[in-house]
């Protein structure tokens, strides 16, 4: 077990609301986070291990339309094999474009899974069907997927056929002394992280969008291996038509966020949507917002929901319990806003402002989209 624990600065701004408002600009402004190339660069994709497609190999399940997603688990399965002198495969639809090379987000070999001749992509059960194929012949020490709705029944339906043992949601990835697979999981509430290791030789995760490090792309790395799998068509199921509800990658790549609790009247949304243009902020929410309708589900950011990390996080309508806050753990900058002094958002956030969050932010938005065009 692993305890979580995010040191904040708890800063709380005093006096009058514009000396709050300029004090706390003064600190972002000091602290580099309103500066768009301010954030310290994140480490590069690891080189390829030399192995070639000798050693074990690790296979990342990539969802069509999830770029962030895959790149994220990319850069952690390089990592994961440079260490194990293994390699990286690739595997989904719409992988044999030629101008969609993966290596340089970690990638060995990209394979190309495609239905009958003319057909769409594969649904879910007949993409499962032939990646599970693949990995009975290939036996890879690893396969992750994204915690997505695709990649849960994807890598579910691959479990059950390989007799994998198979982590669902996890927050992490290392590999052990003795060369196994753990993946990290929030337990207790999301107070602790426990270690999760499989027994089965092939080892399967799926993991929460937004957690790992985005790594910077690696053009030294060898052009990816092409290869492909059929998948032919079960005919037990045909989709007519997919829609997503939100744009969930907007919150996923968004330097600035906004994130609006139940405190928030509905009615002040469209006010609200002018605050955060003006500073080119995404919006998030908490459970009980989007579990009344006011948000889209995709929004939810907390132990529920998604996992974020913003240059800056700005908390508005939340008291601040863990259940959201553990979803921003690993946000640069927190400011929080709330009426009530003693609220618990102040011991999670970096700056605290003591107000009603419409007039906090009719003096505050101004400056801050003043600061970040200076």
């Amino acid at each position: 077990m692993q305890v979580i624990e995010v040191q904040r600065r708890r800063q709380m701004m005093t006096g009058t609301l514009d000396e709050q408002v300029e004090r706390a600009v003064a600190i972002l402004t000091e602290q580099g986070a309103l500066a768009a190339g301010s954030a310290p660069e994140p480490p590069r994709v690891a080189d390829r291990s030399g192995a070639g497609s000798v050693g074990p190999a690790i296979a990342v399940l990539v969802e069509p339309g999830r770029e962030q997603s895959a790149r994220e688990l990319l850069g952690a399965a390089a990592e994961l094999a440079s260490g194990i002198g293994g390699w990286v495969a690739a595997i989904g639809p719409s992988l044999d474009g030629a101008d969609d090379d993966l290596a340089p987000w970690g990638a060995d070999e990209q394979i190309a899974v495609a239905g009958r001749e003319g057909s769409p992509a594969p649904v879910e059960e007949d993409l499962a069907a032939a990646a599970s194929r693949w990995a009975a012949e290939a036996r890879p020490w690893a396969v992750l997927a994204p915690g997505t709705a695709w990649g849960r029944e994807v890598a579910s339906r691959m479990a059950a056929s390989l007799g994998a043992g198979l982590t669902g949601d996890a927050v992490g990835l290392k590999a052990d002394g003795a060369g196994r697979l753990i993946a990290l999981k929030p337990a207790f509430g999301g107070w602790l992280v426990a270690e999760i290791g499989c027994s089965s030789p092939v080892q399967m995760a799926t993991v929460r969008p937004g957690v790992l490090p985005l790594r910077r792309p690696n053009p030294d790395r060898p052009p990816a291996r092409r290869s492909s799998l059929d998948a032919p068509s079960r005919s037990r199921l045909e989709v007519v038509g997919r829609y997503r509800d939100d744009d969930s990658g907007e919150l996923a790549n968004a330097s600035v966020v906004i994130g609006v609790g139940q405190g928030v009247d509905p009615a002040d949304y469209t006010e609200l949507e002018k605050h955060r243009s003006a500073i080119g902020a995404a919006l998030c929410a908490t459970r009980k917002v989007t579990d009344h309708g006011w948000m889209p589900r995709a929004r939810q950011v907390g132990i529920t929901g998604r996992s974020i990390s913003p240059r800056l996080y700005v908390a508005i309508g939340t008291s601040g319990k863990f259940n959201h806050t553990v979803g921003v753990r690993n946000a640069g900058t927190v400011v929080g806003v709330n009426p009530d002094p003693d609220a618990p958002l102040w011991d999670v956030v970096d700056i605290g402002l003591v107000g009603d969050w419409a007039e906090v932010f009719d003096a505050l938005i101004p400056r801050l989209a003043e600061a970040q065009a200076g």
